[in-house]
């Protein structure tokens, strides 16, 4: 996309007419399509707008007083600074067209009167294409001839260009031993990058026999891969990690095809991509951790929750396997943020939550935040008996951390009440009674004195 100084157009455009009106009229309708239009009501306006405004396209009306359109066409074509400047004619004549496709140079267009906005805008940009496809193949032009005027300033043309390339290029040409079978490829033409990878001199691999043994220094699966391409001309692709070659890049792209009695070659370097897919592989994957971590106590959040209870209650349902699920809550959480301060109350809910994640050992167990200061455990294929064990573990490592908590009315330190269920899902179940259940039984064991667990 085209962009001038301000990063929200899509171009700056210059319109030359000697109509104020549509002059105006196309003003309009472009600033509407995001473009900058740059209005000229005659021909030297036009030319000074041209070189100093720098325009991205040139919307031109053939006939205008003091110079035909054709004329400052070959004018601008004529200048370093207008000449690649893209231009569309506008005429209301037909046979003047027929004029402006034999103009010898220069990328042009042309549309008729009365305008088509949508037709002008659609016009714009594919010459505004055409353009940046241009400059595209410019810089990349320009690319390849300053890396090949830093390796190859003494070679033939056609010896820099295969030197030059960031891309290993060979071809090699099969050999056969009497029985018709490949016995080995010799190399008809590398550049260094090549060499490189087969560990060779660049200055002898030319001539030399490449034999299995070496293929195999790069993959032991390789020799065969470039047999199936001479014997059945099958193109051959994939990408291979060089890391025992000691190669400062490593991922690499291979390319062979077959090329008469043999298979021509590129090699080329990939690392860069597969570090940038790497690195957003590893940026969904902290991104998505985020989404179902509670950031405070790093252990899941409740969006977590809901979704892995929902997993496994289907799996019991589907298996006939019990399911039990902890809800627990600190006792006088208030009481101790009004006494000590959210800050302490933050490290507080930290340390709970560690202590939890230390009492549930199976991997297939999930603690989440369930709320402010709650906490769930999910305990897939567990009984009652189990999750009541789990449930004390629980509430005894809660004593071990021996949070001082003066304003509770249990003990001296900070406690849990926790409820218990379980239960083997039946086919009209849903997931909600097991929470129903379980928080039942926590206002129960809040009920009945805190600081204890209730089964429900």
């Amino acid at each position: 996309m085209i962009y001038s100084n301000n990063k929200n157009i899509l171009g700056r455009i210059l319109i030359v007419d000697d109509s104020r009106e549509n002059l105006n009229l196309l003003a309009e309708s472009l600033t509407n399509s995001g473009y900058l239009p740059i209005k000229a009501e005659n021909l030297e306006t036009a030319r000074a707008q041209a070189e100093y405004s720098s325009p991205d396209l040139i919307l031109l009306d053939i006939f205008l007083p003091g110079m035909e359109g054709n004329h400052f066409f070959k004018h601008l074509k004529s200048n370093p600074k207008t000449f690649e400047i893209p231009i569309i004619f506008m005429s209301s004549l037909q046979e003047v067209f027929e004029k402006i496709k034999a103009l010898p140079v220069g990328s042009f267009d042309y549309i008729n009167k009365p305008f088509n906005i949508e037709e002008i805008v659609t016009r714009i940009e594919n010459q505004l294409a055409f353009k940046r496809q241009k400059m595209q193949l410019t810089r990349e032009i320009e690319r390849r001839q300053h890396v090949e005027e830093i390796l190859c300033e003494s070679r033939a043309l056609l010896a820099s260009v295969l030197n030059s390339s960031p891309d290993g290029i060979a071809a090699f040409k099969a050999v056969r031993d009497r029985w018709g079978k490949i016995a080995y490829f010799r190399c008809v033409v590398a550049n260094p990058v090549v060499a490189q990878l087969i560990g060779q001199p660049a200055n002898s691999l030319v001539g030399q026999r490449l034999l299995k043994s070496m293929i195999d220094q790069i993959d032991s699966n390789l020799f065969d891969q470039l047999v199936r391409v001479v014997e059945t001309g099958e193109t051959w692709n994939q990408e291979l990690h060089l890391e025992r070659l000691n190669l400062p890049q490593h991922w690499y792209q291979i390319t062979a095809v077959k090329n008469g009695e043999g298979f021509a070659v590129t090699i080329r370097d990939i690392s860069e991509r597969k570090e940038w897919e790497m690195l957003l592989n590893q940026t969904s994957q902290n991104l998505y951790q985020q989404a179902i971590s509670d950031p405070l106590t790093q252990v899941a959040n409740r969006r977590a929750f809901d979704h892995y209870l929902q997993q496994e209650w289907n799996r019991s349902k589907r298996d006939k396997l019990p399911l039990s699920l902890i809800l627990a809550d600190i006792d006088y959480f208030k009481n101790y943020n009004d006494r000590y301060g959210h800050q302490a109350g933050d490290r507080c809910l930290r340390k709970i939550a560690q202590a939890i994640k230390e009492a549930v050992k199976r991997p297939a167990d999930f603690v989440a935040r369930y709320g402010g200061e709650e906490f769930a455990i999910i305990l897939p294929n567990t009984e009652i008996e189990g999750a009541k064990q789990v449930a004390e573990l629980i509430r005894s490592e809660i004593h071990q951390l021996q949070i001082p908590h003066g304003d509770s009315s249990v003990c001296e330190y900070v406690t849990l009440s926790l409820g218990v269920t379980s239960q083997v899902p039946q086919a009209e179940d849903l997931c909600e009674i097991l929470i129903s259940k379980a928080d039942a039984a926590l206002y129960e064991a809040k009920k009945q004195g805190r600081d204890r667990i209730v089964e429900g």
